[in-house]
This record gives C-alpha cells, structure tokens and sequence, in this order.
C-alpha cells in the first residue's frame, strides 16, 4: 500500500487549527503512544548521519491494542516522496512489546501523540498534537494502484492552501525524525521541502 501524503506545520493555535477543520467530517480522537526501534545489528531501521530514515518499524499503542507497522520510505534526491506501508492490528501490546524486545530490537525514539481524525472526499486529515514538540496538519491519501504521487501530492498541497493556515510549511520528515532531532540536539536538518504557498 502506498502511503501518499503531505505533513505540514503552521503558525495558527491548536484552536485555530480545530475550527479550520470543523467543516469537515469529524471521525475520532485517539492517544497515540508510538514507539520506533531498531536493530543493533543492521543497519536498516537506523538513520543516516543526516538522521534521514529509509526503513522504520513502529509499535503504536491504542489503549491495550497495537499497530506493527513497516515503513520504507521512497525519495528522490534528498526529499521523501512516498511511503510502502505494511500495517496490521494486534490485541494485546504487552505481549508485542515481549517480542519485539526477544528479537533485541532497540527503542529509539517515542512520540505521544493526540490526534483527531477527520474526512474530506479521498483525504484523510488528521491534527496531530506532538507532546513536548508542538501541532501538525498531514493529508493522506492511501493507494493499492500505480499512480502519479507526484501530482496526488500536488493535488494535496492545493487542498492544504485551500484551509487558510498561517505560514504553512511542508515537512521532509517524520515526527519520529523531529523528536529524534531533538533529543540527539541536532539543528542541521534540512526540515522542510518549501513553503506550501
């Protein structure tokens, strides 16, 4: 499945942010506690000098249930284009979490995360509220076809003009990678693609 969307942060409050996305179809909220990890013996899920990641393997708590989720991440040049994502549900997140420590995968970074979930046509838009790090808008659009990513995320980043957002800026990296950043202090990053104006 091809994971197609655009992460974007903005200079409006949360509650801003909330009644711009009031006119759209309100889904849930959710506490999201994400763990990522990775592999002391390969090289795969761990990031490069410059903390870009190109495999990345997560375990996300919902309550007592959980996501496994396998991400590799597509890019051209230096910007991430697209993601293959692989994703399945389980019941009990206590015993992921046994497993995953028995193969001696190693914590890297956590982000806790509330979300809101909401839809519009074929996007999903979710307001995400990092804790300790700040609110992001992503819009995604999830496809099992061939398809043109580059003009789905075009199509995305008019969407995203279109909400009236303060000084919106298009995210080259994931929330894992800015709370990565931030706990190894790294401001050499290139964080962003360009202004989504």
């Amino acid at each position: 499945m091809k994971e197609i969307e655009v992460l974007v942060d903005f200079d409006d409050s949360k509650e801003n942010a909330l009644d711009v996305l009031s006119k759209f179809e309100f889904i849930k909220e959710v506490d999201l506690y994400d763990t990522y990890y990775e592999d002391p013996l390969r090289d795969n899920l761990k990031p490069e000098s410059n903390l870009r990641i190109n495999e990345l393997f997560r375990v996300r708590r919902i309550g007592d249930k959980c996501l496994i989720t396998y991400k590799k991440n597509n890019f051209e040049g230096k910007r991430w284009v697209y993601s293959d994502e692989y994703e399945t549900m389980a019941d009990d997140y206590k015993t992921i979490e046994r497993i995953v420590s028995m193969l001696g995968l190693e914590e890297q970074i956590v982000v806790n995360n509330q979300r809101r979930y909401y839809k519009y046509n074929d996007y999903e838009i979710t307001l995400d509220c990092v804790e300790d790090y700040g609110c992001f808008i992503e819009v995604e659009k999830m496809s099992d076809e061939e398809v043109d990513v580059n003009k789905i995320k075009d199509e995305i980043r008019d969407f995203i003009n279109t909400l009236g957002l303060t000084n919106v800026r298009e995210l080259n990296v994931g929330k894992n990678q800015l709370m990565l950043a931030k706990k190894l202090g790294r401001t050499d990053i290139n964080l962003y693609v360009k202004d989504v104006k």
